[in-house]
């Protein structure tokens, strides 16, 4: 793909330089690992600051004008509705990303609540738990976000 118009020197620094607000609430830092170009769609599969993975699926005219490469470091947005947070060994689902982590907060209502789990890394996540999950606090999770749900942001 094209070459970066610009580096920054680290992740951290592209929060603080990023000149937007928003109401997605996980804001990974991330580092562009791999490109796979498949007709009008580019995978563009993220290294997680601290480990892990995740995978976001951008149109190919995105992916140029944000010339993205390997290497480049990137924020990896999504809203908080669009991920699921789930038992482990829950059904996958194709295009989706699966990260392990542990739950910090697990909302309780009649149509199930909000949750948040660490994710590799100590990154943190909010979704949504289905009623009656029996997650708690302390509980392995899986939590789930389709690909084409990954937005990601460079800083200018």
């Amino acid at each position: 793909f094209l070459s970066p118009a610009f580096r920054l020197p680290e992740i951290d620094g592209m929060v603080a330089r990023l000149a937007i607000r928003t109401s997605m609430r996980n804001q990974l830092p991330a580092t562009v690992a791999q490109l796979e170009a498949s007709g009008p769609l580019v995978r563009v599969q993220l290294a997680l600051a601290g480990g892990g993975t995740l995978a976001a699926r951008i149109t190919a005219e995105s992916a140029g004008l944000l010339e993205l490469a390997t290497d480049l470091p990137v924020l990896a947005l999504c809203k908080a509705t669009s991920v699921t947070v789930a038992r482990p060994g829950t059904r996958k689902a194709a295009g989706g990303n699966h990260l392990e982590g542990r739950a910090t907060r697990v909302g309780r209502g009649g149509a199930g609540g909000e949750g948040s789990g660490l994710v590799p890394g100590g990154l943190a996540m909010v979704g949504f738990a289905v009623a009656r999950s029996g997650l708690r606090a302390g509980s392995a999770v899986t939590l789930k976000v389709d690909e084409s749900a990954v937005v990601i942001a460079l800083a200018d």
